[in-house]
Protein backbone atom coordinates (compact mmCIF):
# COMPACT_ATOMS: atom_id res chain seq x y z
CA UNK A 1 0.00 0.00 0.00
CA UNK A 2 0.96 3.16 -0.98
CA UNK A 3 1.06 7.09 0.38
CA UNK A 4 0.65 10.04 -0.71
CA UNK A 5 2.83 13.08 0.64
CA UNK A 6 2.57 16.52 -0.45
CA UNK A 7 4.80 19.02 0.30
CA UNK A 8 6.19 22.88 -1.27
CA UNK A 9 9.63 23.32 -2.24
CA UNK A 10 11.39 25.60 -4.24
CA UNK A 11 10.97 24.89 -8.16
CA UNK A 12 14.62 25.36 -9.21
CA UNK A 13 15.64 22.75 -6.34
CA UNK A 14 13.04 20.51 -7.57
CA UNK A 15 13.93 20.88 -11.46
CA UNK A 16 17.73 20.06 -10.46
CA UNK A 17 16.99 17.42 -8.35
CA UNK A 18 15.02 15.50 -11.42
CA UNK A 19 17.39 16.48 -13.93
CA UNK A 20 20.19 14.56 -11.51
CA UNK A 21 17.62 11.85 -11.31
CA UNK A 22 16.78 11.45 -14.18
CA UNK A 23 21.09 10.78 -15.40
CA UNK A 24 21.00 8.66 -12.63
CA UNK A 25 18.13 6.73 -14.47
CA UNK A 26 15.55 7.45 -11.27
CA UNK A 27 12.43 9.33 -11.13
CA UNK A 28 12.23 11.61 -8.11
CA UNK A 29 9.47 10.03 -6.83
CA UNK A 30 12.41 7.06 -6.31
CA UNK A 31 15.12 9.52 -5.00
CA UNK A 32 12.67 10.41 -2.06
CA UNK A 33 11.62 6.93 -0.93
CA UNK A 34 15.31 5.81 -0.93
CA UNK A 35 16.65 8.90 1.41
CA UNK A 36 12.94 8.53 3.35
CA UNK A 37 13.87 5.02 3.83
CA UNK A 38 17.86 5.91 4.79
CA UNK A 39 16.78 8.30 6.86
CA UNK A 40 14.00 6.02 8.75
CA UNK A 41 16.57 3.42 9.34
CA UNK A 42 19.18 6.08 10.82
CA UNK A 43 21.24 5.95 7.56
CA UNK A 44 21.02 9.38 6.77
CA UNK A 45 21.55 11.83 9.24
CA UNK A 46 20.14 15.68 8.76
CA UNK A 47 23.33 17.84 10.16
CA UNK A 48 22.70 21.67 9.15
CA UNK A 49 21.64 23.26 12.52
CA UNK A 50 22.00 19.93 14.44
CA UNK A 51 24.21 21.08 17.61
CA UNK A 52 22.25 24.20 17.77
CA UNK A 53 18.88 22.58 17.39
CA UNK A 54 19.65 19.96 19.97
CA UNK A 55 20.84 22.98 22.43
CA UNK A 56 18.01 24.43 21.72
CA UNK A 57 15.63 21.39 22.50
CA UNK A 58 17.44 21.05 25.95
CA UNK A 59 16.58 24.58 26.85
CA UNK A 60 13.45 24.53 26.49
CA UNK A 61 12.61 21.28 28.11
CA UNK A 62 14.73 22.54 31.25
CA UNK A 63 12.45 25.86 30.92
CA UNK A 64 15.76 27.59 30.02
CA UNK A 65 13.99 29.64 27.42
CA UNK A 66 13.08 33.01 27.08
CA UNK A 67 9.66 35.02 26.95
CA UNK A 68 9.65 37.01 23.37
CA UNK A 69 9.66 40.06 25.13
CA UNK A 70 12.71 39.40 26.97
CA UNK A 71 14.43 38.41 23.60
CA UNK A 72 13.72 42.14 21.70
CA UNK A 73 14.91 43.37 24.92
CA UNK A 74 18.27 41.45 24.23
CA UNK A 75 18.51 42.38 21.18
CA UNK A 76 17.66 46.13 21.60
CA UNK A 77 14.37 45.85 19.80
Amino acid sequence: MTTRILFNTDKKLKQAAQKKARKEGLTLSAVLNLATEAYVSNRLEITAFDSDLTQARKEVREGKGISQEELFKKLGL
